[in-house]
């Protein structure tokens, strides 16, 4: 790819940088980088599938390298719709901040969507706000998942999905955990 990336944001696991001047049928365009190919393919497959129901932001192009801002060459990953991200929730009554099992307005939004991810054969067990936003759709804003990486699923159905061998010793044994800091409070406290 011969995109250049400057660099956004970052999850507990990837990367994501923004593609300066570029845009698909007048969509912001972003490149989410991945640990390895594998973990790319396998969110790529996920999201393309998804964002056919208007539950993941579209994507453009296979997976993929391109070069950061500073020159350098990234890992893999692949170009995707820039969703605007879910706001910060001022319901102190019903919300931890991060409308985890929540019933705030962005808990309510976010359980849809789990729910709909599991109808489509994803058991999602990373549902916080960090890993949901907005596209717009037939000029409405729809709330989509935004964190499709191995981790954030404790299972899948293969036959949509396809498989994901682990490879531990490359990983020492990190996959489907996420390293957050809402995940890792919340492991704790169980």
């Amino acid at each position: 790819m011969s995109y250049v990336g400057l660099y956004d944001d970052a999850g507990s696991k990837n990367a994501f940088y923004i593609i300066k001047d570029k845009k698909i049928d007048r969509k912001r365009i972003g490149f989410k980088e991945f640990e390895s190919e594998k973990e790319a393919k396998f969110a790529h497959r996920v999201q393309k599938h998804l964002a056919q129901f208007d539950l993941a932001p579209m994507v453009y192009g296979d997976v993929g390298m391109i070069r950061r801002y500073d020159g350098e060459m990234t890992c893999y990953g692949y170009l995707t719709e820039v969703a605007r991200p879910m706001p910060v929730c001022r319901d102190d009554e019903y919300c931890d901040g991060e409308c985890f099992e929540s019933s705030c307005k962005n808990g309510i939004a976010i359980m849809g969507i789990v729910s709909d991810l599991d109808e489509h054969g994803l058991s999602y067990n990373d549902s916080h706000r960090g890993n949901f936003g907005y596209v717009r759709r037939n000029g409405k804003w729809v709330t989509v998942v935004i964190d499709l990486g191995i981790e954030s699923f404790s299972d899948w159905d293969e036959d949509i999905y396809g498989k994901f061998d682990y490879d531990y010793d490359a990983y020492d044994g990190g996959y489907g955990e996420c390293n957050c800091a809402h995940c890792k409070q919340f492991r704790d406290r169980g």
